[in-house]
């Protein structure tokens, strides 16, 4: 009975008199509607969790560490504007050495061949370390890798310049000078340019690029001016003190640049396995080839003539030194004007046309350049061939930097700058012609070959002509 009781008084309701049975299947229905929440804010969680990849376009699924870019104003943008000084002041000290060494060397052997060995020489390092460039950058701090290599190029001026106003230079140690400011140039091409795509993000990317093709261009007619004017009044020494001061000047901007999203230190995996990374991404997407082989055709059959300017300046056209750093700013007048034009009206879809069609104007109007014998009209080239040039050079890593995925971008302006550095071959081929045929002769047949190789390229990738979709 004690045990009856105990079940009677543990089935009676706590406001009723009358026993009932114990609720089994009620108490079975709750603990099953308990677990189903339960599983259900388990899924809830785990969608939230996914959420921020799905739902952010401005991140890739394998890039989530760097924040939406903000699309104020770049005269706005304070590191898009350090960076942008910094290169402009750097780039016009390029033009000018370069300048400069072709007047100098020109002067002292009496020829074009050693002319176009030094730029060549100045190149070598792009073609040889450039894809060394891009992991660098994945690698190492890189504002303090800018600010190392403007260091030395501060170095290499001071001491080429000392050895002129010393009156012991020679020409080989130009040569190496040339050299070792190629080596600084493998990194810091790819590493601002890097720096500057993270600091604007891609819908401002055709933007920045323009700009800073503005202020390279600007320098290709400041620099050669500069050099020219100051090779006549105080000789090499005083071009090569002035291009020193310019790279301090660029330093002194660089200091303050602050941390830019994106701005990593060491990345995982070796070096190798990150450029194969890179190599597979070339392989999927065939407009990258197209570009980078664009880019091939332009620096061994377009870019070397410019190196001959000096030699037909003086020996065809019969100019002074300042009178050939003015003819050679044409061409950097003419690129400022494109760029200009470019960062106002260029629109993302017309980008591959304006790169493709800027290497072949500016093949074709070299093919006019190298046979005018009036100075005036060799200007107006030059302004074309200037024009001609921005196009290309402000789309080209626009075109680079849009059509590769994030996480493979800096090995991807690793295996630009290596396409850049084929400059060496086209700098040899066009000196080997010009000590046979002359100068003139030889830019006119390099500047036909490219047009041909171009042709090939275009038939091999049509994408290039076709419209960029929009970032």
């Amino acid at each position: 009975m004690r045990g009856g009781v105990r079940r009677h008084r543990l089935s009676r309701a706590p406001d009723q008199g009358a026993p009932r049975r114990p609720c089994v299947v009620g108490r079975a229905r709750r603990i099953g509607r308990a677990q189903t929440r339960r599983r259900s804010a388990v899924r809830s969680r785990r969608v939230d969790a996914r959420a921020p990849r799905l739902t952010e376009p401005s991140q890739s699924l394998t890039d989530t560490s760097l924040p939406p870019p903000t699309h104020r104003p770049l005269i706005a943008d304070a590191n898009f504007l350090r960076l942008w000084f910094a290169g402009a002041f750097a780039a016009t000290a390029r033009w000018l050495e370069m300048l400069a060494v072709g007047i100098f060397v020109f002067e002292v052997t009496a020829s074009a061949a050693l002319v176009a060995a030094m730029l060549m020489l100045r190149m070598l390092p792009m073609g040889l370390f450039g894809v060394f460039g891009g992991e660098i950058a994945n690698r190492f701090d890189r504002k303090r890798i800018l600010l190392t290599t403007l260091a030395l190029m501060f170095c290499i001026a001071v001491t080429v310049g000392g050895l002129a106003y010393l009156d012991r230079l020679t020409v080989w140690q130009v040569g190496l000078a040339a050299f070792v400011a190629g080596l600084a140039w493998v990194v810091d091409f790819p590493v601002r340019r890097t720096l500057l795509a993270d600091a604007v993000g891609s819908a401002q990317l055709g933007s920045a690029m323009s700009l800073d093709t503005v202020a390279s261009s600007g320098t290709r007619m400041v620099g050669p001016l500069l050099g020219g004017t100051l090779y006549a009044v105080a000789g090499m020494a005083g071009a090569f003190l002035l291009s020193a001061a310019a790279y301090a000047l660029a330093f002194a901007i660089l200091l303050g640049l602050p941390p830019i999203a994106g701005h990593g230190t060491a990345m995982g995996g070796k070096v190798a396995h990150r450029i194969r990374d890179g190599l597979r991404v070339l392989r999927r997407v065939p407009v990258l080839q197209g570009v980078l082989a664009v880019t091939v055709v332009f620096n061994v059959w377009g870019f070397p003539i410019i190196s001959m300017v000096p030699v037909i300046g003086a020996d065809v056209l019969f100019l002074a030194p300042f009178e050939v750093g003015v003819l050679a700013s044409m061409e950097g007048l003419g690129s400022l004007l494109g760029a200009l034009a470019l960062a106002a009206f260029a629109r993302s879809r017309q980008y591959r046309l304006l790169y493709f069609f800027g290497v072949f104007t500016y093949l074709a109007a070299a093919t006019i350049f190298a046979h005018s014998v009036v100075p005036v009209f060799s200007g107006a080239l030059l302004l074309l061939l200037g024009i001609s040039m921005a196009a290309f050079a402000a789309m080209q890593s626009a075109l680079v930097l849009l059509n590769t995925p994030l996480e493979n971008r800096r090995q991807m302006m690793g295996i630009l700058s290596v396409c850049i550095g084929s400059g060496p071959i086209g700098l040899a081929h066009l000196g080997l012609l010009a000590s046979w045929f002359g100068a003139s002769t030889a830019c006119t047949i390099v500047a036909v070959e490219g047009l041909a190789v171009l042709a090939v390229v275009a038939v091999k990738w049509p994408g290039l002509v076709a419209r960029q979709p929009d970032a």
